[in-house]
Order: C-alpha cells, then sequence, then structure tokens
C-alpha cells in the first residue's frame, strides 16, 4: 500500500497505539509496563500525528517503539503498490454514515425484518 500521507487512519480508527508517556530516551518502551500502549477513540486524532503542511507525519515512525504496533501492521486489500484508499472511504463514510452499517460492522439489508 501506498500511504498518501492523509491522516485519516489516526484519526478515524479505534486503535491501540504507543502510550507518548511510555516511550524512552531510546525511544523503546518497557514490554512489561501495562500502560505502554494505549486505546485511542475514532474520530480522535492519535497524539503522534502531526501535519506539515497538507502531509500528516507519525512523531514515532521512526523509533523502535513502533515495530510491531497495529499502526505498523495495517494492511489494506489490493497490490502492495495501490493507492491507499482510507481517504476516500472516511470521506463517503461521513457523507453517508449508513454505509458503516450496525454495531457488528455489517450494512443493514433494508428489507429484512
Amino acid at each position: 500500500m501506498i500511504c498518501l500521507r492523509c491522516g485519516r487512519y489516526c484519526i478515524d480508527l479505534d486503535v491501540a497505539i504507543v502510550n507518548p508517556e511510555s516511550i524512552q530516551p531510546d525511544g523503546t518502551i518497557n514490554p512489561k509496563e501495562r500502560t505502554s500502549m494505549i486505546f485511542k477513540s475514532k474520530g480522535r486524532p492519535c497524539p503522534h500525528l502531526d501535519f506539515r503542511g497538507n502531509e500528516a507525519l507519525c512523531k514515532i515512525h521512526e523509533l523502535p517503539c513502533y515495530e510491531g504496533t497495529p499502526c505498523q501492521q495495517f494492511e489494506q486489500m489490493g497490490a502492495p503498490d495501490d493507492l491507499c484508499m482510507m481517504n476516500s472511504y472516511f470521506g463517503s463514510v461521513q457523507d453517508n454514515p449508513d454505509l458503516l452499517g450496525n454495531s457488528k460492522g455489517f450494512k443493514r439489508d433494508p428489507k429484512a425484518n
């Protein structure tokens, strides 16, 4: 996937992130520390997200603590050289919230009882 640096993944998804307060001076975290990973709710920008103009950047992307995180492991379906579709997807969802469907993540069938 080719990231378009839009920041949508870092804002619009529920995801476990590295706790900014747990990053040690060498860029690592203590894996035994229970609070080294925290939950970020959808709609809240990740505290590691930084915008430079229209480009979204991750402040910890190059640090050792980024390795193995859900953010680093994120992939979308498609060829590795496909452009990321998150920006257009979340734009569509904002314009039409019914695309999200019910709480289980499936679009409801309008014909179902």
